[in-house]
């Protein structure tokens, strides 16, 4: 709220010259007193008051993203989603289709201004150094999460400590769990001791040995996609078991049926989500199984693994905005 603005001092008053005075209440002769022309005053104030709504507004939204940076998987989604669009804006930047619309909006310009001087062209290197840099910001953001994913096995162990500790009452899903942790775990290793290699850390005459870092790369990824694998069947199961709970259930009254009700559209939003994760990733797993790939478009990549993760992402952002 906006302080009240001061009024006029009976010194102020006294000081107006006699003709101004004459004129109070004419609405042609005052200039102040025109109804169309607001006072400076109320301009200030509510220039004041969109001022303060603005720094309101930002403030909330970098509290929110504040929130969401503040784990390692907010950490993780973030830097993911913006490799990801930087690779689709570099390739949609690169297109033909975007070239020839700038070059027909170039001419359009011209043919607008020819009055005018012309106005200096869009250059071809120009436009390629915009998109080599939104490239460039793409390589960081993955390397990275690289570099952060070299402690990824210590989540790795807890998740199967717990799995251990604590399992799951249906024992098909017990053992695809358990598959998925050591798959991963096989994963992460290879990638770790690969990446290390790469930066000079690890001896690349031992990676050499077995290889070479892009064979442990792609031994890697084929673990990761033993991951994808095994999770098509763990939605299946999570299915089976799903379906069997809403039989017994069925024609049950109780007091808590509406919160079971919404517990289920919980569980089945979350089925939903990860399995449009899981196929969005099999396709481009399956292509960097391979040293040449599988013919998977090299400049959908980035679009199609932004599309792994939308629907995660936007479920986390809009959970900053509920606590």
């Amino acid at each position: 709220m906006a302080d009240p603005e001061p009024s006029p001092t009976p010194a102020a008053a006294a000081h107006v010259p006699n003709h101004e005075k004459h004129s109070e209440g004419n609405p042609v002769n005052s200039p102040a007193g025109d109804s169309t022309s607001p006072p400076v005053s109320s301009i200030t104030g509510a220039r004041r008051r969109q001022l303060l709504a603005a720094l309101k507004s930002t403030d909330r939204t970098v509290d929110r993203f504040d929130r969401l940076i503040s784990t390692a998987a907010g950490q993780e989604r973030v830097l993911a989603v913006t490799g990801y669009l930087a690779h689709t804006l570099h390739h949609i930047l690169s297109s033909a289709p975007w070239i020839a619309f700038q070059a027909r909006l170039s001419l359009l310009a011209r043919l607008r201004n020819k009055s005018t001087s012309p106005s200096p062209k869009p250059t071809p290197s120009s436009s390629s150094s915009s998109s080599s840099r939104l490239l460039a910001l793409s390589s960081l953001m993955s390397e990275t999460r690289f570099t952060l994913r070299l402690l990824g096995l210590f989540p790795l162990w807890t998740w199967g400590s717990q799995t251990l500790k604590h399992p799951p009452a249906d024992k098909p899903l017990y053992i695809l769990t358990l598959l998925q942790v050591f798959v991963n775990v096989i994963y992460q290793a290879l990638e770790n001791v690969g990446y290390l290699a790469q930066k000079g850390i690890v001896s690349k005459k031992f990676v050499d040995r077995w290889g070479g870092i892009d064979k442990w790369y792609i031994w890697s990824t084929r673990a990761w996609f033993g991951h994808i694998f095994f999770q098509f069947f763990v939605l299946w199961r999570g299915t089976v078991l799903r379906r069997r709970k809403m039989k017994e259930e069925a024609g049950v009254e109780g007091v808590g049926k509406e919160e079971k009700r919404e517990a289920l559209r919980k569980e089945i939003r979350a089925w939903r989500k990860s399995l449009v994760n899981n196929v969005c990733w099999a396709p481009l797993c399956l292509h960097w199984c391979f040293e040449k790939g599988i013919g998977f478009p090299e400049h959908l990549t980035g679009l199609v693994s932004f599309m792994a993760g939308a629907w995660d992402v936007w479920d986390t952002w809009v959970a900053t905005g509920l606590s």
